[in-house]
């Protein structure tokens, strides 16, 4: 009798690994789906600001507006990646060791919210080095754009403080 609870307790042991599994492999797929309509938000937005900027009425706000919809699914993308990765770890890590992967804990909101600010962060970084290069190729070039050179410092103010 003893024989049959211990070998009904394993089979419901392997029923919620089984449940993980499809869990696990269920969010995959949401994500992969995500990445997917975020990748086709992108390609649209790449034809737009082609067209935006090529096309005979050139209108600036209709450019920026696409230009700030690509910087944004491009920004998705990523993190979505992020997140498949790290789904995909999760699913590694429980196949090789069941018993580690009880101990760990679920990926919480406030986890995920922390790697999307560390992320955002990385993103505002970039910008912010990427303008304190473009005014030194400004202030480098015989002919200073005094212009140029304020709108490229004022767009670093503004990104200084977000970081």
């Amino acid at each position: 009798m003893f024989w049959l609870f211990a070998e009904s307790g394993c089979a419901s042991e392997d029923e919620a690994n089984d449940d993980e599994t499809d869990a696990a492999d269920t969010r995959l797929d949401q994500l992969k789906k995500r990445l997917h309509i975020e990748q086709k938000v992108k390609q649209g937005t790449e034809n737009m600001i082609e067209m935006y900027s090529s096309g005979p009425s050139k209108d600036k706000k209709l450019l920026a507006e696409a230009q700030q919809m690509f910087a944004d699914a491009k920004r998705k993308i990523e993190y979505i990646r992020m997140q498949i990765l790290r789904s995909e770890q999760r699913s590694v890590d429980n196949t090789l060791d069941n018993d580690m992967a009880h101990e760990t804990e679920p990926f919480t909101p406030l986890d995920q919210r922390i790697e999307e600010l560390r992320h955002h962060i990385h993103i505002e970084s970039a910008v912010q080095e990427g303008a304190e290069k473009a005014i030194t190729l400004l202030q480098s070039v015989k002919s200073n754009d005094k212009k140029a050179i304020q709108e490229v410092g004022t767009g670093r103010g503004v990104d200084g403080c977000r970081v």
